[in-house]
């Protein structure tokens, strides 16, 4: 795929390349899916085969499940990668980060508190890779996970409270001995700036910067340990028998209060409110 010419072009190829909806990757759909014809896994986007009798061979040249979501392959990320800019696109988030995480360091010691970090990042990374996200990032004791139209499907938003629900329960916020982690969850979405960001030839990596990524880490910031808040974007696409709260919270840095919805798999609160 040749490198788009201006900024107008890279739009437009940012614009086509998150919808799905780029002729180039339309096309390659039909090779791939000739190539890889026994193929029961495929790359979300351009649809190569990971199994089948092809694979070997496919992944011999780069077309290797990406270690951000294995959902999709390394190629598509290297095309991502390697054309620089992005585009506004509306996406949803989830950002989830561990309550008490400060005392629970201080407590376990460092490497007991790196091991159940890495037990939260492998699990977590599990429930993105089972709905369709991309982890935009680990960071101490967070983890951020993105949706995009063109790579989770028209539902991207119904994605982002699936994995919230998925994930307080996966840390045991279901089970009536407590959960194993404590961790609270923010869910939002919005039209956010989606790219390969980085310094000129220098290191530049995919992801996503907008004030509904600002938002929605001052959204998870007020969320309880075992409690998804999630805001009244999302929430107007929740499934029908979905209970929850409605809170009217004031976030920093943000002047007027905002109603937002929060949820727990424990079945308090969500009494009040349903879909």
């Amino acid at each position: 795929m040749s490198e788009p010419a201006d900024g107008q072009d890279r739009n437009l190829f940012w614009q086509q390349m998150l919808s799905g909806q780029h002729p180039a990757l339309r096309r390659g759909r039909k090779v791939m899916r000739a190539l890889s014809p026994t193929a029961s896994d495929r790359c979300r986007l351009c649809c190569v085969g990971f199994d089948g009798f092809t694979a070997p061979a496919l992944r011999l040249a780069g077309f290797r499940p990406w270690r951000r979501n294995p959902h999709f392959c390394e190629q598509c990320e290297a095309v991502l990668a390697k054309e620089r800019g992005g585009a506004e696109i509306d996406i949803a988030m989830l950002y989830a980060d561990v309550r008490g995480s400060t005392q629970l360091a201080a407590r376990l010691g460092p490497a007991a508190f790196a091991a159940l970090m890495q037990r939260f990042f492998r699990i977590a990374t599990g429930v993105f890779t089972r709905t369709d996200a991309v982890v935009d990032k680990m960071v101490g004791d967070e983890v951020i996970g993105i949706y995009l139209p063109g790579f989770s499907g028209s539902d991207y938003r119904r994605h982002a409270i699936k994995a919230a629900l998925a994930l307080l329960r996966a840390t045991g916020h279901s089970d009536p001995a407590g959960p194993w982690l404590s961790i609270g969850i923010g869910v939002h979405a919005g039209r956010t700036f989606v790219g390969s960001i980085g310094v000129e030839d220098g290191n530049y990596q995919f992801a996503a910067l907008g004030d509904p990524m600002n938002f929605c880490a001052r959204l998870v910031a007020t969320a309880k340990g075992g409690e998804a808040v999630i805001s009244a974007a999302v929430w107007d696409g929740a499934p029908a028998n979905m209970s929850a709260e409605r809170r009217n919270l004031t976030l920093k840095g943000y002047d007027d209060p905002i109603d937002a919805y929060v949820t727990t798999v424990s079945g308090q609160p969500g009494q009040n409110l349903k879909r």
